[in-house]
């Protein structure tokens, strides 16, 4: 949809005609006879396409491409019909209703008295050029183009592709005299740092070189930050000097990169794994310990969370109901699992307006306003879906999976803005919002080929060929406009500083812009390349040694006979000294514990145990008595006996339940427990091989004196 979108706003930016564009050329004489107004380089692109694109039975995705741009001209009239009854418009549809009506000499009011004058523009598109040609022929309009630096009218740079054009067609009224600033002139650096965050703190040290302590708040405006790459943001924000009070974030932070959207996938995920057991709703525990351990949770409720995760460890719950995480109004409302499709968005919104009260109310004497702002954009956000699905009743969302779908949709094209002094402080900004402005200062960051310039590519369903024919936006035009407003950025600057991230891994390859390749080696300008050194060490390992003192030989002696040890060595304890003397100091002689983790499997300790347990129990009852085969016979028989048992071990030493406990066994550990009743049954009948015998006891604990060298 959103594709399909942009391209019809593209079609009516440019004045493309739309039923030639979508129309199907299946014979390529047409094309001559169709489009006889077209260049002879446009046509050639529009043969290229059609010459190339011949559909074969066996070629599935090119027939569906054809199925759908068969459509796309009477989805494209639809929609701009129904759009017009109801006093709606896109940028692109506007834009062409207002170049229509200036063209038929039907004026609007609004015109009427006024003029204007463009100022700084560079790429235009079809629209604004015919806008600005009517106005210019009434003498409305005066023109004035930022083409003063010599790489903007360098005809072998890209920068100057419309340079031409646009000073010919559009000339000023009066003429500013151009201020030369050679490209030699400029203090231009080059710093390959192999960290993305490694560039903020590198960013920290240039800001400390231009503005030491002490320096003129006033001269904060003369220096740019520039962020290709939105997600170096926030390391940036906590790498600004301290004495840098003011700071001015002109560029919006993408939605899908907050902690709020980071916490709205864990819930997400947490609704999808959810169970239901009749009335019993519960929640699968990683995704409950994901949520309860986020950052906006933890801060919120630290102690409670604290408090949750450690109940929930200490009784192994792998699947937990939903009222025991009801411990506070938060948690109540957050651990909802009673939410179907049309429940989903006022919980949403529940939730997060808890959570931003709460956030509030926690920091209402300090200037952590930034997660507040996150949680408020994503309230407006869901708010706005709610709002859109009750006006179109008659959609009906099928379920729940499919709403998460929409709101992860709607959220990843959401970026948050960021208010500030444009005129006062630091300037942190992404690279369109430097268009116009001039700064002595500028750092950019990420100056990495694939993201300064970003890699050119449509999403879109208008192939590379037609665009081209139709003069529609293609790569180059995007490339040209990337490389104006760099070109522009630096013609009044005095010191530039490239950070690049110079590793080659996921998916990057840590090359360099192809702006500083043609800054050396086209412009000749000599650039200061640096690699700050990065002081990797690995650690000297540290030999954890614990010494004999009298109170570790105090513990040793409780083994031995001659001191009247109580404490005796097990067999698992000696296997822990041959292998490591230090795990059997700890685990053994200080009886320090493993950190309690959720086993979702019954590991080969707690089998044996389980093991061990029913066996104890199922033979305890005739302890001292004479065991015929008759009576082994009869507890083979009692298979609920052994069921009740299993279910009590599994209760105590799998689920972490007092003695006696019974829980009902299902999916994994039911298919275990079946493999204990055949071992145990197993265990049974060749004990009916030896019947009858005396059975004495059984897990009883055997203690004998092992002589040693040492006593």
């Amino acid at each position: 949809g959103e594709i399909i979108l942009n391209d019809f706003n593209e079609v009516d930016k440019y004045l493309a005609d739309a039923q030639q564009l979508f129309g199907n050329i299946a014979d390529l004489k047409n094309i001559d006879e169709k489009f006889d107004y077209f260049s002879e380089s446009q046509l050639e692109a529009i043969r290229s396409f059609w010459k190339n694109f011949t559909p074969l039975p066996d070629k599935k995705s090119q027939l569906e491409f054809l199925e759908t741009w068969k459509v796309l001209h009477a989805l494209y009239t639809l929609f701009r019909n129904s759009l017009k009854e109801e006093g709606l418009a896109y940028e692109g549809m506007m834009m062409r209703e207002v170049v229509d009506m200036l063209q038929q000499n039907r004026i609007p009011a609004w015109l009427a008295n006024k003029e204007f004058v463009f100022i700084g523009f560079n790429a235009l598109n079809p629209c604004e050029k015919a806008m600005m040609t009517v106005l210019k022929k009434m003498g409305k309009a005066d023109f004035y183009w930022d083409y003063e630096a010599d790489t903007l009218q360098d005809p072998e740079n890209p920068a100057s592709r419309f340079f031409i054009e646009n000073t010919t067609l559009f000339p000023s009224n009066f003429t500013i005299s151009r201020e030369n600033r050679p490209l030699s002139d400029k203090k231009i650096h080059l710093i390959n740092v192999p960290s993305g965050v490694g560039q903020a703190k590198q960013a920290y040290s240039i800001l400390n070189t231009l503005y030491p302590e002490g320096s003129e708040e006033e001269s904060f405006l003369q220096t740019a930050i520039v962020l290709p790459d939105e997600q170096l943001l926030m390391p940036l924000l906590y790498s600004i000097p301290s004495h840098i009070k003011k700071i001015n974030v002109t560029m919006g932070y993408p939605m899908q990169l907050t902690p709020v959207s980071g916490l709205m996938d864990h819930i997400f995920e947490m609704h999808r794994r959810k169970k239901q057991k009749g009335n019993v709703y519960s929640f699968y525990h990683q995704t409950v310990t994901n949520i309860l351990n986020h950052q906006f949770i933890a801060e919120v409720e630290s102690s409670a969370s604290k408090d949750l995760i450690k109940k929930i460890t200490a009784e192994n719950k792998i699947y937990i109901e939903d009222t025991y995480l009801h411990t506070n109004d938060l948690f109540t409302a957050l651990f909802q699992a009673d939410i179907d499709v049309h429940k989903f968005l006022p919980y949403l919104k529940d939730t997060l307006f808890l959570l931003y009260r709460s956030w509030k109310w926690k920091h209402e004497s300090t200037s952590n306003s930034l997660e507040a702002g996150f949680l408020y954009q994503y309230y407006n956000a869901v708010t706005r879906l709610e709002q859109l699905i009750e006006q179109h009743s008659d959609i009906e969302i099928l379920n729940l999976d499919t709403l998460l779908r929409i709101v992860r949709e709607l959220t990843s094209t959401i970026t948050v803005p960021f208010v500030g002094e444009p005129l006062d402080g630091l300037q942190l900004m992404g690279v369109l919002e430097t268009r116009g402005l001039d700064f002595k200062n500028i750092i950019i960051c990420s100056f990495n080929e694939g993201i300064y310039p970003k890699k050119s590519f449509t999403n879109s369903f208008i192939p590379y060929q037609l665009r081209k024919g139709f003069e529609l936006p293609t790569y180059e035009q995007l490339d040209a406009v990337t490389a104006y407003n760099f070109y522009r950025l630096l013609h009044h600057a005095e010191n530039i500083y490239f950070l690049t991230d110079s590793r080659a891994e996921s998916g990057s390859t840590g090359e360099v812009s192809r702006f500083f390749y043609q800054l050396c080696y086209y412009y000749g300008i000599d650039i200061h390349t640096s690699s700050p050194a990065v002081n990797v060490s690995f650690a000297t390992p540290q030999l954890f040694t614990v010494k004999k003192d009298e109170r570790l030989l105090r513990l040793l002696d409780e083994y031995k006979v001659e001191c009247n040890g109580t404490r005796a060595l097990s067999a698992s304890g000696i296997n822990t000294y041959i292998k490591c003397p230090l795990a059997f100091y700890l685990s053994v002689l200080e009886d320090v514990e493993k950190l309690d983790t959720i086993a979702e499997t019954v590991e080969n300790d707690t089998f044996g145990n389980i093991f061990h347990y029913v066996m104890s129990e199922l033979y305890a009852p005739f302890t001292g008595r004479l065991l015929t085969g008759d009576t082994l016979e009869g507890m083979l028989k009692n298979e609920s006996h052994i069921e009740r048992l299993l279910s009590q071990a599994f209760a105590f030493y799998f689920f972490k339940k007092d003695k006696g406990t019974t829980v009902e066994l299902e999916g994994n550990n039911l298919l275990i427990a079946t493999v204990l009743l055949k071992y145990i049954k197993g265990v049974v009948r060749k004990d009916i091989e030896y019947a009858p015998f005396t059975y004495l006891g059984g897990e009883k604990p055997v203690r004998s004196v092992l002589p040693t060298l040492y006593g």
